[in-house]
């Protein structure tokens, strides 16, 4: 048997993203088929802002081992029995958006499906989702959740009802308050919950037992949420449901010591030690690239055809030179397409093979640069004065050489 370091996983975000729409849409799924739409969605790097720089060009296919399978759905395998129909129904069936000026689009999810005995489970997404998973930065706005709190839920209702309200969680009138408040009709609700046609249509108390109590119970008591609704009433019928969320429960951790001590945390999940797993972050350029770089390595090690007896060394080699999954370079985009590019990024470019001797040694152009981008953009500064130490020099002798060198 595998020790549990040794089996290569999938590096799953704690967030995912979605766009409005996709939030918001009419998706066929039951407990199962949601969580592995979740899965997949983790393991992606989507373009979500004009600052990001390292993101997935294109759907990719992402392998989840079985151990990783098992270890989400409560280390069962029950699962395993029903998983060929499950997916034989999440590849055929369809989403519906409603788009804010009328009508409906479908689309297919998935371009792929595949489960190998043993092994694991493949996922590939449909392209024509890219505007509603990828590029987000164009999609006019989306929504960011904390999947941990999606998998403690076992009803789809309060899965989807959460993500419902968590989609005004940044406006700021509700942050300041601490609380979320939404107004959902009927109608609204019981096509984004996937409520089926004609269930609990006779009388409004059997909708609210069945679907809005069930999942509200389920947030309440398995999440720092607290939900609780009013009805809205025109003459005696009830039209729609007020919905307020509490939030002051939900632990208020800084955003980017809370992802640069998570990426730490999964490559030490892989079987690295604490000090092993920093001096490999360091080789990364920021933590997204860092995800990017793992997945590449696993998806290495998990295609290589006979045994590799040292998988850590493996996978540190791999990880910190950047290998690909095709055998070539590493190759990044920057939001700017090339042909944008000014004359001083092109010199960049032309640099990027190059090294800057700092502190006695040598530290890439290409890492240079992402460095002084974020001392000038007053970011990052003390994960980048982490990632100097290993050069001997500090943030001010750093600046002055890369000034020197018109970097």
């Amino acid at each position: 048997m595998k020790n549990k370091k040794e089996e290569t996983a999938l590096v799953l975000r704690k967030d995912v993203y979605q766009s409005n729409p996709l939030v918001q849409a009419r998706k066929d799924f039951d407990m199962i088929g949601m969580r592995i739409f979740l899965l997949g969605l983790r393991a992606l790097n989507p373009h979500f802002s004009e600052k990001d720089r390292y993101f997935d060009l294109d759907f990719r296919e992402t392998f989840i081992p079985t151990s990783t399978l098992t270890e989400l759905f409560g280390g069962n395998t029950w699962y395993l029995h029903d998983l060929e129909k499950i997916c034989d129904k999440m590849f055929h069936t369809t989403i519906k958006i409603r788009p804010e000026d009328g009508g409906f689009e479908l689309y297919h999810l998935f371009r792929k499906l595949k489960y190998v005995p043993n092994e694991g489970l493949y996922i590939w997404f449909e392209e024509l989702l890219r505007p509603y998973i990828l590029d987000l930065v164009e999609s006019g706005g989306y929504t960011q959740i904390n999947v941990e709190y999606l998998f403690k839920l076992s009803s789809p209702y309060g899965v989807r009802l959460l993500e419902l309200l968590l989609q005004y969680q940044n406006i700021k009138q509700f942050k300041e308050m601490m609380e979320i408040k939404r107004t959902l009709t009927i109608e609204e609700l019981r096509f984004s919950l996937n409520v089926p046609e004609g269930t609990y249509s006779d009388r409004i108390n059997n909708f609210r037992s069945r679907v809005l109590d069930v999942a509200i119970k389920e947030i309440n008591e398995r999440t720092p949420y607290i939900v609780h609704y009013e009805t809205i009433k025109e003459g005696r019928n009830v039209v729609a449901f007020e919905f307020t969320m509490d939030t002051y429960k939900v632990p208020k951790e800084d955003n980017r010591s809370y992802r640069r001590n998570d990426a730490i945390q999964l490559l030490t999940s892989l079987g690295f030690e604490e000090k092993a797993s920093q001096e490999i972050f360091k080789k990364c350029l920021d933590v997204q690239d860092c995800f990017s770089r793992v997945n590449r390595a696993q998806s290495l090690l998990d295609r290589q055809k006979s045994p590799v007896k040292n998988k850590l060394g493996f996978l540190r080699k791999a990880i910190e030179e950047d290998w690909q999954v095709n055998g070539q370079p590493a190759q990044r985009r920057n939001a700017t397409s090339e042909s944008q590019l000014t004359s001083s990024e092109e010199e960049r470019l032309r640099r990027k093979s190059k090294n800057l001797r700092v502190g006695g040694k040598s530290i890439p152009y290409s890492v240079a640069s992402v460095y002084i981008d974020a001392i000038r953009k007053g970011e990052h500064l003390e994960l980048v004065k982490n990632g100097l130490r290993d050069y001997n020099v500090s943030i001010e002798r750093f600046t002055k050489l890369c000034d020197k060198h018109g970097i």
